[in-house]
């Protein structure tokens, strides 16, 4: 989370979202999570896991970038570190050159 924490810090004030979907767990351990761990990204509850189930999640966490058109352009799952200059360029690149 640290990781992803950064990445979003990195493109504050641009065209990009980061959005945290937490699957099956209470409300209240979730925000607790967020707030003991400073994450400033938003964080959304799937309580029932229907979410998860539409997007065919099976492995957590999985990552999905999603373009400003709704559509789904690219799946990570598994950790990953957010934060390099490799994945900041990816995401630069794919917010294109006015990003």
């Amino acid at each position: 989370m640290p990781s992803l924490e950064n990445l979003h810090q990195h493109f504050n004030g641009k065209s990009f979202v980061l959005l945290a979907v937490d699957v099956a767990e209470k409300k209240d351990v979730v925000w607790e999570f967020v707030s003991n761990r400073g994450l400033s990204f938003k964080t959304l509850l799937d309580e029932d896991g229907q979410v998860s189930g539409r997007y065919g999640v099976r492995s957590h966490p999985t990552k999905f970038l999603i373009d400003t058109e709704g559509n789904v352009i690219g799946i990570a799952r598994g950790y990953s570190e957010w934060d390099t200059d490799e994945m900041k360029s990816l995401v630069q690149f794919l917010l294109g050159p006015k990003s």
